[in-house]
């Protein structure tokens, strides 16, 4: 027996633990047998084979015991001789995140049973080299290219206002608690390392391939824990740079720019009052002047509160007797031929990396591996091409990458939720409902039915509902949804609804960089007629189809509670959420709202068959954050018991065009929970009558039982209510607010004559839409019925009896087809 061990002999019988049950000697002796296992300063470090302990227990303590109950011990204790892949990995991360000089792979340190042990260079070193003969191609995580929406300065910020996330200074991830670096000696003046050494060397490029990984797999939250401040930094702002590159290279993706009237236009900007895009170049646009530094803006100054606006026209601009619009044909986008793919210059731009001035040495990761991991899944590079065109509104592009991929949209699209990634990203100061229409031709049939939920449980029309809060109200993310806690922002944040503002903005790009994660309350303004528009039409064009989901299957993701008493989840209808949303616009809202969006809105679902007598179990309490600990508040209400619960007080300090607007709404709940859930008008059997000979009061809608049920999901109310949607449709589609000062709502149509009316204190709507004939013919549900084509999405000039729409200023308006979804019904139904 080697006599370094004499120190662990036992001095006394008693040492031995003889007068012990064998069972409890394992736990006193459990020092001894470690200190022989693993070896302690009084062993000098040397420790004993498993065989040796056996022998030496026996001979000296008179323990006996097989190897094999050694081993079990051992295992329970959490001792062991080897050091773990995890701890090598730890100890690679460690060391990659000191930057000192005379950093080594000598000063890994494992803490075992209180005493220190160092890890041995060479073990660690193996294991880096076996992980580059192990080293294959790694898949790409979806969409994950096209995902730094933030710079690095707003993207720390995100994460820090999360509750429950690190703070800024706890990013960088934790060493664990058995693993230590041991600091350097300080070195003598002349005698200082100016390169690491080949072992340091090695594990600087371990751990790049590492983050690769990591970044490859969407680990996000491990890959920034991996880093320190400055990795992060670079890391964070070259993937910045590819977002903010591509994205304006997405949206000025086949436009002509000398025909466009677009938010990318620079002359177009040079026109109009303080709103600030940065001009785009054609093609690639990826040259780093692109990201020159930018001027320093006061992003407590507000853009302008004036809206840009899409116009729909027919596709041949032609007026009913004949003669030419007086909105002229150049002042249409136009596609522009190209003669290479948009997926292809999105590889070219990340293979060059001209896009950005961080340099290609510099960067925290290993390159080589994205790349080829880049090059060699095609799909996951066309994934993030639909993303951007998505987020860049281009349907044009979306049109274009479905033609290259010979009429296909790329396997796993699902995955990036288009329809929701579009709510979030939805323009209505460009292209309005277009995205959708461009991808719901690419998506078909059943994809809204069985895709209508994200991976947080929201639906699209929950997605559209955000843009709502986003862009209107002042509500914090977290109130609407837990989802949107962690980094606590809305989806969609760069992206105005009204199109004032996108990502590549210098004025938000300026925001973020100062640290801003969310965009100011300053910026917004009221639900205005820009937004109405977008999201009804958007509405419709997703959930009008019969294999569309019924609206009312359809659980809310937003708002969800859970009873403190009971437990049981609380989650809305969709009229419920809508409620709820028009309750915040109200509260929360913006100087100025009317709640005219909100009842819009509510018309809208109501057409397409939302039923307002549906219940749900709700607590207002819990929705107001102010439960009862202690008792179930919650019950099953109807939309309109939802408002009715709402207490007095908190309405009483809204402003009077709430009041009006929140008792319209309540007014028009209960006429459509009166009459329960509407059902066809029209008998099948009866030969449907000449449009000429049917107008919006006889009690026979024209649209007859084909459209109402058997094709369409458009549910025919009462004549009053038919009559409304017509108004409504016509205010959105003629009027602008076009100077500031201006009302939000025009001249033409009167909220409080609208209150009066629907109190039943007036037998009439006394609004000049109505008194003085200024809308064409409608149906008895209020939709458009006299003139060609499908009647759901109109144009200003087949909604009015004669031109007064103050929207033709062509520097602040987009004219865009009306989209054709009478043909992409057809389609859908017939697939």
């Amino acid at each position: 027996m080697d006599p370094i061990f004499e120190e662990l002999y036992p001095q006394l019988d008693q040492d031995k633990y003889l007068h012990i049950v064998y069972k409890d000697r394992w736990g006193h002796l459990r020092p001894i047998i470690t200190e022989l296992y693993t070896g302690s300063d009084r062993t000098g470090g040397k420790a004993m084979t498993l065989d040796q302990v056996v022998d030496f227990m026996k001979a000296k303590y008179s323990f006996h015991a097989t190897p094999a109950q050694y081993r079990n011990h051992l295992k329970s204790w959490e001792i062991g001789k080897r050091v773990t892949k995890d701890m090598k990995n730890s100890a690679r991360d460690a060391l990659a995140r000191r930057k000192r000089p005379a950093t080594s792979t000598s000063q890994v340190i494992i803490a075992r049973e209180g005493r220190d042990q160092q890890m041995q260079p060479h073990k660690l070193m193996r294991h880096l080299k076996d992980q580059s003969r192990r080293r294959c191609v790694e898949t790409i995580v979806p969409g994950i290219l096209s995902s730094f929406n933030l710079p690095y300065e707003a993207f720390v910020a995100s994460i820090s206002s999360n509750g429950d996330g690190p703070s800024p200074s706890k990013l960088t991830g934790s060493t664990p608690e058995n693993l230590k670096i041991e600091s350097p000696t300080p070195l003598s003046p002349g005698h200082e390392v100016t390169t690491p050494s080949p072992n340091m060397q090695l594990v600087y490029q371990k751990a790049k391939e590492h983050r690769a990984m990591l970044f490859l797999q969407g680990r996000l939250e491990q890959l920034v824990g991996a880093m320190d401040r400055e990795d992060r930094k670079l890391f964070v702002q070259y993937f910045h740079d590819f977002y903010i590159n591509s994205i304006r290279m997405a949206r000025e993706w086949g436009r002509q720019p000398e025909n466009r009237r677009t938010m990318a236009d620079p002359i177009y900007f040079s026109q109009r009052s303080s709103i600030d895009v940065p001009s785009y170049h054609s093609g690639l646009a990826s040259s780093p002047m692109a990201l020159e530094p930018l001027n320093h803006i006061d992003i407590s100054t507000a853009p302008t509160q004036l809206c840009n606006w899409s116009i729909h026209v027919p596709h041949r601009v032609v007026e009913d007797d004949g003669s030419w619009s007086m909105i002229p044909l150049e002042a249409q986008i136009q596609p522009q031929p190209t003669t290479s793919s948009f997926t292809d210059e999105l590889h070219g731009s990340i293979l060059s990396g001209t896009f950005t001035k961080v340099s290609t040495e510099d960067l925290p990761f290993a390159r080589d591996i994205i790349m080829d991991a880049i090059t060699s899944e095609r799909p996951a590079l066309e994934l993030d091409a639909w993303k951007l065109a998505i987020m860049a509104g281009n349907p044009e592009l979306l049109s274009k990458l479905l033609k290259d991929n010979y009429g296909r949209v790329p396997d796993g699209i699902e995955k990036i939720h288009p329809l929701h990634l579009a709510a979030s990203f939805l323009n209505g100061g460009s292209q309005c409902c277009k995205v959708f229409e461009a991808l719901l031709f690419g998506l078909q049939a059943r994809y809204v039915f069985s895709h209508n939920t994200d991976d947080q449980g929201h639906t699209i029309l929950d997605a559209l509902m955000v843009s709502i809060l986003r862009s209107h109200t002042k509500i914090s993310p977290g109130s609407v949804s837990h989802a949107f806690r962690s980094g606590n922002r809305f989806p969609g944040e760069e992206m105005d609804i009204c199109g004032r503002w996108a990502p590549e903005t210098p004025r938000v790009r300026e925001l973020f960089q100062q640290g801003y994660y969310r965009v100011p309350n300053t910026w917004k303004h009221p639900f205005c007629h820009t937004s109405v528009q977008a999201i009804c039409h958007s509405i419709i064009a997703i959930y009008t189809p019969t294999c569309a989901p019924n609206i009312n299957k359809m659980m809310s993701g937003l708002f969800i509670r859970r009873c403190t008493q009971c437990g049981m989840e609380l989650k809305l209808g969709p009229l419920h959420s809508l409620v709820v949303t028009t309750f915040y616009l109200a509260s929360s809202g913006i100087m100025g709202e009317t709640l005219f969006g909100a009842i819009a809105v509510l018309l809208c679902l109501l057409n397409l068959g939302a039923d307002a007598t549906m219940t749900a179990n709700i607590s207002v309490e819990d929705i107001l954050d102010s439960p009862e600990i202690g008792k179930c508040c919650h019950t099953d209400m109807s939309p309109g018991d939802l408002m009715e619960r709402v207490p007095k007080e908190i309405i009483d300090d809204w402003a009077n065009d709430c009041k009006v607007g929140w008792g319209c709404f309540a007014e028009i709940l209960s006429r459509a929970k009166k009459h329960g859930h509407p059902q066809p008008d029209a008998d099948p059997d009866i030969d449907e009558p000449e449009l000429s000979e049917v107008d919006s009061d006889t009690d026979c809608c024209v649209l007859g039982g084909d459209i109402h049920d058997d094709w369409l999901h458009i549910k025919c109310h009462d004549a009053d209510m038919g009559l409304l949607w017509a108004a409504i449709q016509t205010e959105f589609l003629t009027y602008r607010r076009i100077n500031e000062g201006d009302f939000w709502i025009s001249e033409n149509f009167s909220p409080r004559a609208l209150k009066v009316w629907l109190s039943g204190d007036s037998a009439e709507f006394h609004t000049p839409l109505v008194t003085n004939q200024m809308m064409r013919e409608y149906s008895r549900c209020g939709w458009f019925t006299k003139t060609r084509g499908f009647p759901l999405i109109r144009t200003a000039q087949e909604v009015s009896a004669s031109y007064f729409m103050n929207m033709d200023i062509y520097e602040r308006a987009t004219y865009t087809q009306i989209p054709d979804l009478s043909g992409l019904w057809e389609s859908l139904v017939h697939t």
